[in-house]
C-alpha cells in the first residue's frame, strides 16, 4: 500500500514537471512570440501556477513520506537495540542473585558453626501434587555424602525440608509441608514449645501446623518458630515460619497454629544440605 502510494505521488510529481516543462518551452521559443505562442502563454500560465504549487506540494509529501520510513526505520533499529539491553540487564540480575545465593550458602558455616558439614545442590524440580509436596536435587549417592534424613535449608538458614530418597544422582527432599514431616520447634518470642507438622488440610496452602497442647501457650500471629534441635532428628535454630492464625479444631477441645514456611517452596533454586552437624545439648 505504502509502495503503491509513493508510486501515485511520484507520478503527480512527473506529470507537474511534464507541464512545466512545455510552458517554459512555449514561452523561450526562439523569434518574436506569435498569436499561438503569446495564447498558449496566456493560457498556461493558471497552469504553470497550479503545477509549480502541485510540484512543491508532493515535494512536500515525498519528503515526509521519506522522512517518516526513516524516523520507522531507526524505531525498528532502537527497538532491537532496547530488547538487547533489558535482556542483558535481566541475565546481568541472575548472575548476580545467583552469586548472592552461593555467597550466602558459603557463609553458613561460619554463622552456625554447629553444623560441621555442608554441601550445596540444585533443584531439578518441584513435585507438588494433593498427595504429597517434594522437591528433587541433583545431589545422590554417587556425588555426594547425602543420606536419607538430612536436613535441607536455603541460604539464610530456612528450613526446607528433609531427604526422604537417595539415588545414583538425585535425591527426594520431602518439605515441611508434606504430611509426613515433623520436628521439634520453639517460639522465638517466648521458648514455648511443641511439634510442626505437615497437615493434609493445609497442605495446599502452602501451611503447616503448630499444635497448641497446653490452653496457657502464649501464642499469636507473627510469632516465629524454630527447630528446637531436640533428640538430634535435625540441626537447632534453624527457621520453621511464621503463624499467621491460632484456631481451634472441629472439636472444640484444643488449638493450633497455622504457619506460612520461612523458605518460598516453590521458586527454590539452589539449596544447603546439612550432612553433619552438633546436637543440641539443650534438649528444653
Amino acid at each position: 500500500m505504502k509502495r503503491f502510494f509513493k508510486f501515485r505521488v511520484f507520478g503527480f510529481f512527473v506529470i507537474a514537471v511534464i507541464i512545466a516543462a512545455v510552458t517554459l518551452i512555449a514561452v523561450n521559443t526562439r523569434g518574436n512570440p506569435g498569436i499561438f505562442t503569446n495564447t498558449l502563454t496566456s493560457l498556461s500560465k493558471p497552469f504553470r501556477t497550479v503545477a509549480v504549487s502541485v510540484a512543491k506540494t508532493f515535494e512536500s509529501i515525498y519528503g515526509y513520506i521519506y522522512k517518516y520510513d526513516t524516523v520507522q526505520d531507526e524505531n525498528e533499529r532502537l527497538n532491537d537495540e532496547i530488547a538487547r539491553l533489558q535482556k542483558e540487564y535481566r541475565d546481568y540480575i541472575d548472575v548476580s542473585n545467583e552469586n548472592e545465593r552461593l555467597r550466602e550458602l558459603l557463609n553458613l558455616k561460619d554463622r552456625y558453626p554447629n553444623y560441621k558439614q555442608f554441601d550445596t545442590a540444585s533443584v531439578i524440580s518441584w513435585n507438588p501434587s494433593i498427595w504429597v509436596s517434594s522437591i528433587t536435587i541433583n545431589k545422590g549417592s554417587y556425588n555426594s555424602d547425602v543420606k536419607s534424613g538430612d536436613c535441607v535449608i536455603t541460604e539464610y538458614g530456612d528450613l526446607i525440608g528433609v531427604v526422604s530418597d537417595v539415588n545414583l544422582n538425585s535425591s527426594t527432599v520431602v518439605t515441611i509441608v508434606d504430611t509426613t514431616f515433623s520436628v521439634d520447634a520453639y517460639i522465638e518470642r517466648n521458648d514455648e514449645r511443641s511439634i510442626a507438622t505437615g497437615d493434609f488440610s493445609l497442605m495446599k496452602d502452602g501451611l503447616l501446623k503448630f499444635d497448641v497442647f497446653q490452653d496457657t501457650m502464649d501464642i499469636v500471629a507473627g510469632d516465629i518458630i524454630i527447630t528446637s534441635g531436640s533428640e538430634g532428628v535435625l540441626p537447632a535454630e534453624l527457621i520453621v515460619g511464621t503463624v499467621q492464625e491460632v484456631l481451634t479444631d472441629d472439636t472444640g477441645l484444643s488449638r493450633y497454629a497455622t504457619v506460612e514456611p520461612a523458605a518460598d517452596l516453590r521458586s527454590l533454586s539452589d539449596v544447603c544440605l546439612i550432612t553433619l552437624f552438633e546436637v543440641a545439648d539443650d534438649e528444653g
